[in-house]
């Protein structure tokens, strides 16, 4: 399981960085496509009948992209190293990357309902709360006989509870649990399932996960009516606040400021170029290259430095930044395509540097290197 882990998670991180500069090219595209009819003049490019072709083409590509996006977040939140790290957690999120992975199993055999309520954020580990939700999702699927998808449904529900704690329910219409052995299906290595379907350890791991977040597990069901899961979460604090309503920011002008971009991939790099073309972008494709830049050039208001590079890494550059004394690491903004190794993973804990994930919300990118650089101006 351990080298799986270490495979997924060299998979995801060599689909990211491709995927970074595809779905940021797309996007370009698309918005240069949209711009066409007040930019062209009468008859031009825009007014071709094909145009709009060409939109739904760019428009099919971008969903493409997106799912692979999804399918490459579930690969980094199954082989993440830091499994016991407990953060504020969309679970909205969760519950979508574990029906994604579960497709397969629930296609043939149900319909799939959400009923998504507004719920805070809850305090647990995104990979682990997937592993469990997964769990119960498929449980369900194999409870319903393969053929009648029509007649069957799935439910996931989701409710903010009296006492303040977030409920997550998954419902099936499956063949029910029998009352006489109801009370034992939490216990490890009991099952209900065929021989050579279920091991007896998956709802006794979910249990074990659920409860050591503090949170409560529980089952509700009747032969032949179906089956129902219950998880009840504790909110994160950082939930809490974020349900107060907030006055709408006010924009902020944008500084045009010197951001210096570090990567292997030079695609990588023009698409950030892209991205901030409000500003003055120069591209450095290896961490000596940037090195020899910034040892001559200490002027540049925001670095943006790939952690993971084969001749000088962004841990190595930044550290020799460090010593030259200039200062200039603290305008270091790190870029992961999210394979880290030890090293460089409890690096980026300790610093206080951002970390922006590819492929890239452009939005977060353009906020973080707004923000240096007015610091820095200012």
């Amino acid at each position: 399981m351990a080298s799986m882990g270490t495979l997924a998670a060299g998979i995801a991180h060599e689909i990211n960085n491709p995927l970074a500069f595809v779905i940021s090219n797309l996007g370009f595209l698309s918005d240069e496509l949209r711009r066409m009819p007040s930019i062209m003049p009468p008859g031009g490019l825009a007014a071709r009948p094909e145009a709009n072709e060409w939109r739904g083409v760019l428009t099919e590509a971008r969903e493409g992209a997106e799912r692979v996006r999804q399918i490459v977040r579930q690969l980094k939140a199954f082989s993440r190293p830091d499994e016991e790290r407990v953060d504020a957690v969309d679970l909205h999120a969760v519950l979508d990357s574990a029906v994604m992975l579960a497709a397969n199993e629930i296609k043939h055999r149900a319909k799939l309902w959400r009923e998504y309520g507004p719920v805070p954020r809850v305090m647990g580990n995104e990979g682990r709360l997937c592993q469990v939700f997964l769990n119960l999702v498929v449980n369900a699927a194999q409870a319903i006989p393969e053929g009648a998808a029509d007649k069957n449904e799935i439910r996931l529900l989701t409710r903010r509870g009296r006492d303040g704690r977030v409920v997550v329910e998954v419902q099936d219409t499956g063949s029910g649990i029998p009352a006489d052995v109801l009370g034992r299906i939490f216990d490890p290595f009991f099952t209900t399932k065929p021989v050579g379907v279920g091991t007896g350890l998956g709802l006794a791991i979910c249990h074990g996960i659920i409860t050591s977040l503090g949170g409560d597990i529980s089952v509700e069901s009747e032969p032949g009516r179906g089956t129902l899961m219950r998880v009840v979460l504790p909110a994160s604090e950082e939930g809490v606040r974020e349900e107060k309503a907030a006055p709408a920011p006010t924009p902020v002008p944008t500084q045009r400021g010197r951001v210096l971009i570090v990567d292997d991939e030079p695609a990588v790099g023009r698409a950030l170029r892209r991205i901030l073309r409000e500003h003055d972008v120069e591209l450095a494709t290896s961490g000596r290259q940037a090195l020899e830049r910034l040892r001559t050039d200490s002027r540049f208001h925001v670095v943006l430095c790939d952690v993971m590079m084969p001749d000088l890494g962004g841990k190595d550059l930044y550290e020799a930044v460090q010593r030259d004394g200039s200062g200039l690491e603290r305008r270091f903004v790190f870029v992961s395509g999210g394979a880290f190794t030890p090293g460089a993973r409890d690096f980026l804990a300790r610093v206080p540097n951002p970390t922006l994930e590819k492929p890239f919300d452009e939005a977060a990118v353009k906020r973080v290197v707004r923000e240096l650089v007015m610091s820095s101006v200012g």
